[in-house]
């Protein structure tokens, strides 16, 4: 199955609340089966430091697996009916379908600015893109920035700053000389009032949901 980028996306920054396990059961279930199937998530994953998370993944997915096959063969066996499997299907349909709904109760909103007049970057400009996290009553849950354009020494220096500030700033770390982290200054704030604090603080009137 060819994975959607979207939903690639969506995993990669549900990744750290995944991993401090913020989120919840259905949003779990989300992120573990696209994980088991998608090796670009599972390495981000991995270099998160999520290793056990990722083991208890793949051995969940090897289970799933051979109940599949003993499945399959006591279905042979037993000479089960179409009927019988007709049945199976809508079952499975449904509880996918129910899962869907609820996964998709959550918004996600996407923009990107520009901060101008930057030293420590390759050009004087930093370059951002924030995606957050709303739930089905429209309270943001969670903010995950990602910033690019600083060299390598700023970079490096940005991972210390905000990495020491854990009450505004969590999971920061450096991916693919980007630094990414969440802010939680803008949790539990309304989507109207998000949208208002990125303009004021970014100039930023283009927001979409992803």
């Amino acid at each position: 199955m060819k994975l959607n980028n979207r939903d690639c996306k969506i995993v990669q920054d549900l990744l750290p609340n995944y991993l401090e396990n913020l989120t919840d059961t259905v949003t779990n279930e989300y992120i573990e089966e696209h994980i088991a199937t998608c090796a670009e998530c599972a390495q981000v994953l991995k270099d998160m430091n999520g290793d056990l998370k990722l083991e208890q993944i793949n051995q969940e997915h090897e289970i799933k697996y051979l109940k599949g096959i003993r499945k399959r063969v006591r279905r042979t066996i037993l000479a089960v009916t179409i009927a019988v499997i007709l049945i199976a299907g809508c079952v499975i349909g449904y509880v996918y379908k129910k899962s869907q709904i609820q996964v998709n109760n959550y918004t996600f909103l996407r923009a990107e600015y520009v901060v101008e007049n930057q030293e420590g970057t390759e050009d004087g400009k930093v370059y951002g893109t924030i995606i957050a996290v709303i739930d089905e009553k429209g309270i943001c849950k969670s903010v995950r920035v990602v910033e690019k354009g600083y060299t390598r020494i700023k970079l490096e220096e940005q991972n210390i700053i905000k990495g020491k500030h854990k009450v505004f700033h969590t999971n920061v770390m450096i991916i693919n000389d980007e630094l990414h982290y969440n802010t939680n200054s803008w949790n539990g704030l309304t989507a109207e009032e998000l949208e208002d604090k990125w303009f004021r603080k970014y100039g930023i009137e283009k927001i979409e949901e992803i």
